[in-house]
């Protein structure tokens, strides 16, 4: 696979690409089911199932519109969320608002934050 510039890789909240994005950040859980018993001998065992799926996103930026804190404020947060790559591969899925924050400093720019959580099945296609 070839690197990435993060830059070009785009995030889209409920079809609109992000204003002012910076930084985006991807963890991926399969949370693991501990099936250890007596047999084992003490050695964990673990179901080769995860128990729960899920993907958070975090994301910073310049602040260039209220987009999250309007959609926070308004209820609306949930939203289909897509990150485009630049070599084509796709993760989309259904996310969560469930945070945002923004930042006022004296004579810098001002920034923000969000947290996003995935809920329900998140689908990633590969690069072609």
């Amino acid at each position: 696979m070839a690197a990435n510039l993060g830059r070009k890789v785009v995030l889209t909240w409920g079809g609109a690409a992000v204003p002012g994005v910076r930084e985006k950040g991807v963890a991926i859980n399969g949370e693991p089911i501990d099936i250890t018993s007596d047999d084992d001998n003490g050695w964990r065992t673990l179901l080769d199932e995860p128990g729960e799926r899920s993907v958070d996103i975090s994301i910073s930026g310049v602040t260039k519109s209220q987009l999250f804190l309007a959609d926070l404020f308004a209820g609306t947060t949930q939203k289909p969320v897509t990150l485009t790559y630049p070599n084509g591969a796709v993760l989309s899925g259904t996310f969560h608002l469930a945070s945002t924050s923004d930042t006022l400093p004296y004579k810098e720019a001002q920034t923000f934050e969000a947290s996003l959580q995935s809920t329900g099945v998140v689908t990633f296609t590969p690069a072609q």
